[in-house]
């Protein structure tokens, strides 16, 4: 027997539910991407290269340009991180990227 056509109505239902799975997916894929989380955070010299460093990541979902809102030193689980909040300028979605300050001590 013949599959029954759907109506526009549920297939725009349907490829909405198959658009939002694919958006779910591609953000945890993002959470394994060095700087998505504190345990993958980004080994940086100097703080002054933090906004440098998150505006040159592409967004996850839209591949657009990350534009940095905020920029905040913060102490996570023991270790001292910079927290950069981003946002993308084409589909607006939010995020923080996570940096290490590491560089060589001059002295």
């Amino acid at each position: 027997m013949a599959k029954k056509k759907l109506s526009a109505r549920a297939a725009r239902r349907a490829s909405d539910r198959a658009s939002e799975k694919l958006t779910r997916d591609i953000e945890r894929l993002a959470l394994l991407e060095p700087g998505h989380t504190p345990g993958r955070a980004i080994a940086l010299d100097a703080a002054s290269q933090v906004e440098v460093a998150a505006r040159a990541i592409p967004c996850p979902r839209c591949r657009g340009a990350l534009r940095v809102e905020d920029h905040t030193a913060e102490t996570l689980d023991g270790v001292r991180l910079r927290v950069a909040k981003v946002a993308c300028s084409a589909c607006g979605a939010g995020r923080l990227l996570y940096f290490r300050l590491g560089g060589a001590a001059l002295n």
